[in-house]
């Protein structure tokens, strides 16, 4: 009963707004609101029209089964507005639409002269589009395969579909994807193309448009494939003391696949497809297995679980040349015990803009050679920069060295005297000069 009173006072609230604008027309006689002669609703919807007009009385709605009562416990019913000034009306209502709505609905009005006054609208129904598709569809890799999707009843509809953002309409002939009737095509299926598929429908008639859409998931049949790649095999980790990692063999399989571990040989139960190893004591290193099988294949991924150790932090970190663009920097070299596989250089400059604020630009970049120097290029001239080094190894990182502030050399700016010489006759001269064989021609070339 809640429900219903809302829904009348939405509808008054409707009602009385839409007729405010034409508050004081008294010359006009009956009308509606909204102004619609040939209304279209879907099926499902509310509607409401209210009929009106000024000095009127006796108002009374009458549909195709007759008279249409003023009682709300009705799903079609009519009631009375409050209106403002001389404006009088009756509001019909439909809480829900249906099918058996269709046809023609007349209001009549008595005015202060007696006279009798009228108006109808016709009401056209339109159906919800309903499917008559598995919303869960399955089939194997590398084969075609088209995802069914059907309307309910005699419909005729245009179908649109959407997979991972991509649009499928084409009616094409070749390609991935061909929109045919009754379905989408997909061609020579991999498990990549698992997922939620979108299909549209669209139907539309001299009076309408209706459409719907309904979410399909197809599923591939396909043998176990890891999310992830990982380097090597079997894949070296590193770990320190009381620290964990998690060794994972997360996979992608239909039907889902059961995974079995084991470490050194020796088997565990483990359903996951991930095992966390918190490494506290030196009998968890090791080799660790992990294989994910299903009735259509297995695959295996197999762990190396290391002790690891850091660099020791670089030393000697120093600048070995400087440009208006670029810095070199060097350090000593590490211990050969160290293994490292590079440097990682970081360094920061202050800006300063215009209205005095100061910000700090951060900037990083690794290096995967132990041998220097290392570069830092596309540098901003005749600026400092706050520089530090650290090592790494496939274990980690060492510590940062102190940092030391670096400023690139100023901007080199050709005058023109330098500019003539490098083009023109004098230029000629000097060469004849440096490819002189003694002072003598160093004298000719000078007188």
């Amino acid at each position: 009963m809640a429900a219903r009173t809302n829904s009348n006072r939405s509808f008054k609230i409707f009602a009385v707004t839409a007729i405010v604008a034409i508050t004081g027309c008294a010359s006009q006689t009956i009308q509606i609101t909204p102004n619609e002669e040939e209304p279209v609703r879907e099926e499902r919807s509310k509607y409401g029209v209210t009929c009106h007009g000024p000095n009127l009385s006796e108002f009374q709605w009458r549909g195709p089964a007759g008279i249409i009562s003023q009682s709300p416990q009705f799903r079609v019913h009519s009631q009375k507005l409050p209106m403002q000034r001389n404006q009088t009306g009756l509001l019909l209502v439909f809480e829900t639409v249906k099918q058996e709505d269709v046809g023609g609905y007349f209001c009549t009005a008595t005015g202060m002269d007696g006279r009798g006054h009228s108006i109808s609208i016709t009401l056209t129904v339109t159906k919800i589009l309903e499917f008559d598709t598995p919303v869960e569809q399955t089939t194997n890799e590398y084969t075609d395969y088209t995802i069914k999707c059907r309307v309910k009843g005699t419909s005729n509809p245009t179908f649109m579909w959407s997979y991972n953002g991509l649009t499928l309409k084409e009616e094409t002939e070749n390609g991935k994807y061909s929109v045919v009737k009754g379905g989408l095509i997909v061609r020579n299926v991999t498990h990549l193309d698992s997922g939620k598929y979108t299909c549209r429908a669209f139907e539309t008639t001299n009076k309408s448009s209706v459409s719907g859409s309904t979410v399909i998931e197809l599923k591939v049949k396909h043998k176990p494939v890891f999310l992830s790649y990982m380097e090597g095999d079997p894949v070296d980790l590193y770990v320190f003391q009381s620290d964990s990692v998690n060794l994972t063999c997360q996979n992608s399989a239909e039907p889902a696949a059961n995974m079995t571990w084991s470490f050194n040989g020796k088997f565990f139960i483990n359903p996951a497809d991930h095992y966390i190893v918190t490494f506290n004591r030196p009998e968890k290193l090791g080799s660790y297995t992990c294989a994910a099988a299903n009735n259509l294949g297995k695959i295996t991924r197999r762990f190396n679980l290391i002790e690891g150790f850091k660099p020791k932090t670089p030393k000697g970190l120093s600048a070995a040349r400087v440009g208006d663009n670029y810095i070199e920097l060097q350090v000593d070299p590490n211990d050969k015990e160290d293994e490292l596989i590079g440097y990682r250089v970081e360094y920061v400059t202050r800006v300063v803009e215009p209205s005095g604020n100061t910000f700090e630009s951060f900037d990083m970049m690794n290096f995967n050679t132990t041998e220097g120097p290392f570069a830092l290029v596309n540098l901003k001239p005749n600026t400092e920069y706050i520089t530090k080094i650290l090592a790494r190894n496939r274990a980690g990182n060492s510590e940062y060295t102190e940092p030391i502030v670096v400023r690139t050399s100023p901007e080199i700016v050709n005058s023109g005297a330098v500019a003539a010489l490098s083009g023109g006759f004098l230029l000629g001269q000097l060469l004849t000069v440096i490819a002189g064989a003694g002072a003598g021609a160093l004298f000719a070339a000078r007188l």
